[in-house]
């Protein structure tokens, strides 16, 4: 093994990392596999829906992709309880753990935060949590800075020990939350916050956004408990499913509605502020559709796609706004959506959209099918390249619109987060499929997983790399993992173990600019 004395030559003689990080850092690295390695890792896990609080949705596979075809492992519950994730919820990963929120059929109406151990399926640990309203979909976020897992359901948001699943705090929201997401920043110091948005359609509580302090108590710096409400600001118009997305000290969320309008807004709010403030800027949608769903961040801009309630395969849009002045850069038209757009590496956006619903002759004008749309991107204009289930319909009937058992490929959906794979030069994307259904709209899981290339065309016979039939609901990805929930729990891929690398080989593949250092020292602590 890796001799100590040549990683302390490492730290001290080739990086000021060290000197910038102190003794903690060592701490972790002795602590053994089992370490977090804060300061090294933590970007790369994924804590929230979408992946961090930009919610990118876009992972990078360690070495090479996991084959599809058989799970490492399945983890349905205990020795005495099956727990099954909520349908449509995804599931985040740490370092040792993986957690989502789930039922437990033999205890109807109750929901349960569980854990297992994310290299073996093992189970670790369930806590029963308040049940969640409405079939809330909310995702858990992982606060790595306190190591606790944030769970809004009912009208709380919940923090609960990742390592035994107890209860650190719970805090009213005054309001129920559906759909939407908790966002929690660890960059603001000792005055780290969480980020919640409550639902308020049907007469309900009027949306807000609440911001709640995660960090330590300190009389003057941070004169709040872990828990405690920092303010809450009115949202100026109707939330459902509306996750705030962070980045540089800015929250970001949107609405479903604004005053006396469908069209829905977006708001940038100072997260460092101490009191209710108000927004920086605020976008109206440029047609009279609301966003039910999160936003998402990526270089330089605040990307949304809307829902809209009539209309066929292009009666939502999607838009990209600079992310200091809100300044509407383009809109695009694209598929009814409660999920976030992803930006890929090349600056193009991916829309999952669409739900299995036809157009009937007593309503000609709704209807649309599950899909990915595919936007080009020149950075000041767009335009949508694809719709896959339009490119691959058969319209046996040529009426032109869908008609059940009509064929056609179904992959994403309306409540569904892929995920894109950055594997060396391609853009990949992580997708579940959304079955046809009977009339109506389905809230249950995704039957299948699919890897496809984002680079050809959806009739292209190669489109589909890979598959796997039984799992598929929105999945989470670290280190080349796959984890996907579903009906009877949760299946996790593997990547193929690696060829066994030596020591010395490792340091020269860092001396020759190979690796970082941060790289070397995670391979070494392997």
């Amino acid at each position: 093994m890796f001799h100590a004395f040549c990683l302390w030559t490492l730290l001290f003689s080739c990086t000021p990392l060290f000197a910038q990080t102190g003794s903690s850092f060592i701490e972790d690295l002795s602590n053994g596999p089992g370490a977090s390695l804060d300061l090294i890792d933590d970007s790369q896990v994924w804590s929230h829906l979408g992946g961090n609080t930009r919610h990118q949705s876009r992972a990078f596979p360690a070495v090479t992709l996991p084959p599809l075809n058989t799970p490492i492992w399945i983890a349905t519950g205990d020795a005495q309880n099956t727990y099954i994730p909520i349908a449509q919820s995804g599931i985040v990963v740490d370092r040792k753990q993986v957690y989502a929120v789930a039922t437990n059929p033999a205890q109807p109406g109750t929901n349960f935060a569980i854990a297992y151990n994310r290299f073996t399926g093992d189970f670790v640990w369930a806590t029963q949590i308040p049940p969640t309203i409405l079939d809330s979909w909310s995702t858990p976020t992982i606060d790595i800075q306190h190591n606790q897992l944030l769970i809004a359901t009912s009208q709380n948001l919940i923090a609960l020990d990742t390592g035994i699943g107890l209860q650190n705090w719970s805090t009213d929201l005054g309001g129920i939350v559906v759909n939407a997401s908790p966002t929690v920043t660890s960059d603001l110091g000792n005055s780290d916050r969480a980020f919640i948005t409550n639902y308020s359609f049907g007469g309900g509580t009027p949306a807000k956004l609440t911001c709640i302090n995660t960090d330590p108590f300190h009389p003057t710096s941070n004169p709040y408990q872990p828990g405690e409400i920092v303010w809450q600001t009115p949202l100026m118009g109707d939330a459902s499913g509306n996750t705030p997305a962070y980045a540089a000290g800015m929250v970001f969320v949107a609405t479903a509605s604004s005053p006396g309008s469908q069209a829905g807004q977006v708001h940038a709010f100072d997260a460092t502020a101490l009191s209710q403030p108000t927004p920086i800027w605020t976008f109206t949608n440029t047609i009279n559709t609301g966003f039910f769903s999160g936003v998402s961040i990526a270089h330089g801009h605040v990307y949304a796609s809307s829902y809209s309630f009539t209309g066929l395969q292009y009666s939502a849009n999607t838009v990209k706004l600079n992310k200091l002045t809100g300044q509407l850069i383009w809109s695009v038209p694209t598929n009814r959506t409660d999920a976030m757009p992803i930006v890929t590496s090349t600056g193009d956006v991916i829309v999952s959209g669409g739900v299995a619903v036809g157009a009937f002759e007593f309503l000609p004008f709704f209807g649309s099918l599950p899909s990915i749309q595919y936007i080009g991107d020149d950075g000041s204009s767009a335009i949508l390249l694809w719709d896959s289930a339009l490119e691959t319909l058969d319209d046996t009937n040529n009426n032109g619109v869908w008609d059940f058992g009509e064929p056609f490929l179904s992959i994403g959906g309306w409540t569904h987060q892929p995920i894109t794979i950055n594997a060396g030069n391609t853009d990949l994307l992580l997708v579940g499929t959304l079955p046809e259904t009977t009339p109506g709209v389905l809230f249950g899981h995704n039957t299948d997983l699919q890897i496809i290339d984002l680079s050809k065309m959806p009739t292209d016979p190669n489109f589909i790399i890979d598959q796997f039939t039984g799992t598929g609901s929105t999945p989470a990805m670290l280190d080349g993992w796959i984890y996907a929930p579903d009906a009877t729990g949760i299946h996790a891929f593997a990547p193929p173990t690696p060829p066994i690398i030596s020591d010395q080989e490792l340091i020269d593949q860092y001396t020759d600019g190979q690796l970082t250092l941060e790289q070397l020292i995670d391979e070494l602590r392997k």
